[in-house]
């Protein structure tokens, strides 16, 4: 995709949250007996059982809070994956998987599997799920058994660089105007290979709100196959108010790109930073002044600046005013 297509992009709110049973049983019953029981004639006694109460579960949200569909992953297996009818085509099951392949990914399983039926295989297809046995009926249904390999998604480990450091990259370059933190946001991202963290209260616009950023958070999150980007936020209205490029960005690549909120009583004594694979770094050391530093290589400070960051986004919630898009 060109970069200029960017703008273009019908942007549709999908936010995938993680669930159990216990909490979300009304809304996970609602979409399954919509879809299974009302149009597929599944009877509800096999709809329903213990296993739910021992499985993982995701369902995803569209605007206005809306459930749109929902599934499930038991030990290794994913079932009940239901998208409902007036969300279909519109990218919700692969939200919803994506989900569920990168908490199996960091679960560390070796493979997961499913049962598809058999309209439903090119969609896993493109997921790279490869059928296996022959096609068995389930309650009616014809299915097809399908496995994927893990492996197409655990990260490959970072080999020490094969050559020294250049002296420019592990310079810091001072920065003293909104200019000069725009461009460098815009140069580290270009360098970015596996995971971006922000970490700002109104994610200043100034600095985070332009095309051109968003045009590079996009083409990383999308080419980058472990792309990850995690944005910290103090102030979710404001973003929601101004229609921020980066919350369209968020509501249209859900799997890779997660805003949350972090309480003002969070304990950091950093004001705004900007990660790159815990390497490269974009400090701003006042609020409301546009003072600090960049620097592509610095391991150590970004390291620690890391494990700051990650212990504040264990702590934050998603916000329910980050799935509401302004008209």
């Amino acid at each position: 995709m060109n970069k200029s297509d960017v703008s273009d992009i019908e942007f549709f709110p999908i936010d995938v949250e993680q669930c159990d049973w216990a909490t979300s049983q009304a809304v996970l019953m609602n979409i399954r007996r919509e879809v299974f029981i009302d149009e597929q004639g599944v009877p509800e006694a096999e709809e329903f059982g213990e296993d739910d109460y021992n499985a993982i579960h995701w369902i995803a949200y569209g605007a206005d809070n809306i459930a749109m569909g929902a599934a499930r992953l038991l030990g290794d297996k994913v079932g009940r994956m239901a998208v409902l009818k007036p969300h279909r085509q519109r990218g919700v099951g692969g939200a919803l998987l994506r989900q569920i392949i990168h908490y199996a990914a960091k679960a560390e399983l070796n493979s997961i599997q499913l049962d598809a039926q058999l309209h439903a295989i090119p969609f896993y297809e493109t997921m790279k799920f490869e059928t296996e046995g022959a096609v068995f009926d389930d309650v009616g249904i014809p299915h097809q058994h399908m496995t994927l390999a893990m492996k197409h998604f655990f990260s490959p480990r970072t080999a020490p660089p094969t050559t020294d450091i250049s002296a420019e990259d592990r310079r810091h370059i001072i920065l003293d105007s909104a200019d000069d933190f725009r461009v460098q946001a815009i140069a580290l991202t270009q360098r970015a290979q596996r995971q971006i963290r922000i970490l700002s209260p109104r994610l200043d616009p100034n600095i985070f709100d332009t095309d051109a950023l968003r045009n590079e958070l996009f083409n990383f999150a999308s080419q980058h196959p472990y792309a990850e980007i995690h944005i910290l936020v103090q102030t979710p209205q404001q973003l929601v108010q101004k229609g921020h490029r980066l919350l369209h960005l968020s509501h249209r690549l859900p799997s890779r790109v997660q805003i949350r909120t972090f309480k003002p009583q969070s304990n950091t004594s950093h004001s705004e930073f900007m990660l790159i694979d815990q390497a490269g770094l974009l400090y701003k050391q006042s609020l409301n002044r546009y003072t600090g530093y960049a620097v592509n290589w610095s391991p150590l400070e970004a390291g620690e600046l890391a494990n700051e960051f990650d212990t504040l986004w264990n702590a934050s919630q998603i916000d329910p005013e980050l799935r509401n898009l302004p008209l």
